[in-house]
């Protein structure tokens, strides 16, 4: 047999990564961050503790990559729909129904993020880096709607905001009976009016 090569190295160390992730984030939305602890993330995901703590040095690590990781999926996809051609209307169409396709797509993963979300207290050592990011999403949306010639565009982003974040919570509870499909048409319409 021979040896691995950096590669290989490199592809188990990056499964392990997101074993372990994927192993708290059950863990911190089911029991709550609080009440789980290092050996019960290695448990389930799996590996010893001493493998854990090679790639994380703390549980506070491991929640500080799981929110970073999607913080910097969101901004990824914002950047790429503000700087991809055509016109706002253009972008903000196609923000709503990127928004609406990752939620549906890996429906699990965010329903577990928002359970995260919803344990402020856990959250309050990233607080100052995510009110940031989420200032300058806000920002970003105000621009599309300023664009869009709204009288009052950083209102109309708070608005569209909360009323995808009201959505998506509906959505994550009812799941399959929830009209996600036909909310989507209905967000656009509301937003998007046809001239």
């Amino acid at each position: 047999m021979s040896p691995r090569t950096k590669e290989q190295f490199e592809e188990i160390r990056r499964k392990s990564i997101e074993t372990i992730k994927k192993a708290a984030m059950e863990l911190f939305a089911r029991n709550g961050y609080h009440s789980t602890s290092i050996s019960q993330i290695a448990r389930e995901a799996g590996v010893s503790k001493g493998l854990l703590y090679n790639y994380f040095e703390s549980k506070e690590a491991v929640l500080h990559d799981i929110i970073m990781e999607a913080v910097e999926m969101g901004e990824e996809m914002m950047g790429q729909l503000l700087s991809s051609p055509g016109d706002a209307k253009e972008q903000l169409r196609a923000m709503t129904e990127v928004t609406f396709e990752i939620v549906q797509k890996d429906l699990h993963y965010w329903k577990l993020m928002t359970a995260l979300a919803f344990q402020t207290d856990v959250l309050a050592s990233l607080m100052p880096e995510l009110k940031k990011k989420q200032e300058e999403l806000v920002e970003a949306i105000t621009d599309l709607f300023r664009r869009l010639g709204a009288e009052q565009p950083k209102l109309e982003a708070l608005y569209y905001g909360a009323v995808l974040d009201g959505i998506m919570l509906h959505y994550m509870q009812m799941e399959e009976p929830y009209p996600v499909e036909e909310m989507k048409a209905f967000v656009l319409k509301r937003f998007l009016p046809e001239e």
